[in-house]
């Protein structure tokens, strides 16, 4: 699947797959049931909607990891003035 049709199915749908794959819509066809499966794990991605949900889930997750990486990274230090505050800086790498 090229980038643009990613795009596209993800501005279009998102809030559909979400919705499927959180539980908060039931799944009401096959497709759908099997969509859900895909998004649980439980099944690999074969159509273009399960391929782009996946993907977008991954960019998510990757984007989660890059956070949570220069959180842990970070340091506190006091203000310029010397205050008791506490600003957060983040570490160039």
């Amino acid at each position: 699947m090229d980038e643009a049709r990613f795009a596209a199915l993800i501005r279009r749908h998102l809030p559909f797959y979400q919705a499927l794959a959180s539980g908060a819509r039931p799944p009401a066809t096959p497709a759908q049931r099997r969509f859900v499966a895909v998004a649980r794990g439980e099944a690999q991605p074969e159509t273009d909607h399960e391929e782009a949900f996946a993907r977008w889930r991954e960019g998510v997750a990757q984007a989660d990891r890059a956070l949570a990486n220069e959180t842990a990274h970070a340091r506190f230090s006091p203000d310029k003035a010397g205050r008791s505050e506490a600003r957060l800086r983040l570490k160039r790498r």
